[in-house]
């Protein structure tokens, strides 16, 4: 090969090297807007009361994003917020019935560090708090 190929031949191989480090340098940093920070934190509670296990996932910043746990003789049900703008949870699946839990505290609250709350199964009303893990 001629001298004159070979440096035709490296010149083309840089400038492709750089296309190729310049494409994924903006792939890259495309890639990393998509890993942004979530506008809220997930606080962890746990209580226990009548012998019921209550398990919460808080959205501190974004209550909608909380979710409930109530455990009773070792089934569990999980709750989510229902739409009266307070924090009452009802039951996810239609199958757990007319249970619901009221916490005592307001949607765009803080997470403190314990949580009074009421659940209602039945008839029958259990009062319980929750602490920050």
């Amino acid at each position: 090969m001629s001298s004159t190929l070979i440096s035709a031949l490296a010149a083309r191989t840089r400038v492709l090297v750089g296309i190729i480090t310049i494409f994924g340098l903006l792939v890259g940093s495309a890639a990393s807007g998509f890993a942004e920070a979530k506008a809220y934190e997930v606080v962890k509670y746990k209580g226990k009361a009548g012998g019921l296990t209550f398990a919460l996932d808080y959205g501190d910043g974004y209550a909608h994003a909380s979710h409930l746990k109530v455990t009773e003789a070792g089934k569990t049900t999980q709750f989510m917020l229902d739409e009266s703008g307070e924090m009452h949870f009802v039951p996810k699946d239609k199958r757990g019935g007319d249970k619901k839990v009221i916490l005592k505290m307001a949607m765009d609250e803080g997470a403190p560090d314990k949580i009074e709350g009421t659940y209602v199964s039945g008839g029958k009303t259990t009062g319980f708090t929750l602490h920050r893990k």
